[in-house]
């Protein structure tokens, strides 16, 4: 029996993240069903563009959802991550905050930013300030599902952030690729799932695969953000360094660097996620890539990602890489939940005020 299907491998999972992934169907009705019946007083027409505000796991949705839509997105939109909003940033942007846990400091700044400059804004989060401080002074809420940690959330976050910018015609409408998705989250719990075993589980072969190896994730386009997903999770999830870069701009700059990976090439091994609708310069890009960088590496793995649409397309990606980041962390036998030293720079920053507080006034 593989080691990732005894039945006691994931007793290590003290949070529950796996079950949680498990969760995604579930969880994406809700945040569907939420982002639909929230009143928002701002009119579509009002909304020129669109900043999403958020960091880690928050903020990540934002990026995928920019990439899936690249080519239909019908206003300009950009994630910020950082304190404070840039300047075009005026009273026709609508600014998104989203914190899955409502306590982001540099996300609630950017909403404070938001009033001030008189922009329509909106809240996605579990509630926290978002709902105690900015709900009541006219931001709208949409109250999305708990997860055991804010990575975990990013199907429910993404789910409401789509319906959102659907709402304002910054997304054509959604309803056919909302129920693809959904179909698509459906197949992946159930072949990237504990369930499924090792021989039949792609999940669990790409983990056992990067066990004791240093990932170099590469994607392009659609799994560009994917990538960076990948990279993220293994880094919270795994506790692993694990480092990402996008074609075709890797190819400018990044690849020359493979020529000095010395003995710790021996040890790294490539993950490309490759797209069926990328450019047929990026596919060829991809395959020279490999071709150029493998002498230097253990190896190269590409993962084509299944689905008709690009939003599923980009779901079946991203659940198989949660689910790798999971299955990694219990073959290294560590707690996939906590993240202890960014609870530790949490507790520095704490102790030590700098410029502007994210804490609102005090009434």
């Amino acid at each position: 029996m593989s080691l990732l299907d005894h039945p006691n491998i994931l007793d290590i999972d003290s949070m529950g993240l796996i079950g949680a992934t498990g969760r995604a169907v579930e969880v994406f009705d809700a945040a569907v069903a939420s982002a639909r019946a929230v009143e928002i007083p701002f009119p579509a027409d009002a909304v020129h563009n669109v900043a999403i505000c958020g960091m880690g796991g928050s903020a990540i949705a934002g990026d995928l959802i920019v990439g899936a839509f690249w080519d239909r997105l019908r206003r300009p939109v950009q994630v910020i991550r950082d304190y404070y909003l840039p300047g075009w940033v005026g009273e026709n942007t609508l600014v998104v905050g989203s914190s899955f846990s409502g306590t982001t400091e540099e996300t609630l700044t950017c909403m404070m930013d938001a009033i001030d400059r008189t922009c329509p804004a909106i809240g996605i989060s579990t509630g926290g300030r978002f709902k105690d401080y900015y709900e009541p002074r006219g931001v709208p809420l949409v109250e999305v599902p708990q997860a055991p940690m804010p990575r975990a959330a990013l199907v429910q976050m993404l789910a409401a952030m789509m319906v959102v910018l659907e709402r304002f015609e910054v997304l054509p409408p959604l309803e056919s690729e909302l129920v693809e998705a959904r179909e698509t989250l459906s197949s992946a719990v159930r072949d990237y799932g504990p369930g499924a075993p090792e021989e039949e589980n792609p999940a669990k072969q790409v983990a056992s695969m990067l066990n004791e190896r240093l990932p170099l994730i590469w994607g392009a386009e659609i799994t560009g953000p994917i990538a960076y997903r990948w990279k993220c999770q293994l880094n919270e999830n795994a506790k692993i360094p694990a480092y990402w870069s996008r074609l075709p701009e890797h190819n400018h700059n990044e690849i020359v660097g493979m020529e000095g990976m010395g003995a710790q090439g021996a040890r790294t091994r490539v993950i490309m996620l490759l797209d069926p609708r990328n450019h047929r310069q990026v596919e060829r890009r991809f395959g020279l890539t490999d071709q150029l960088v493998s002498p230097y590496v253990e190896g190269v793995t590409r993962i084509e990602a299944e689905g008709r649409g690009a939003l599923a397309r980009m779901l079946d990606l991203v659940l198989l890489g949660d689910y790798v980041s999971l299955y990694l962390a219990c073959l290294r036998q560590v707690d996939p939940g906590p993240i202890t030293m960014i609870d530790q720079l949490k507790d520095g920053l704490a102790n030590t005020p700098y410029g502007r507080t994210a804490e609102p006034p005090q009434q």
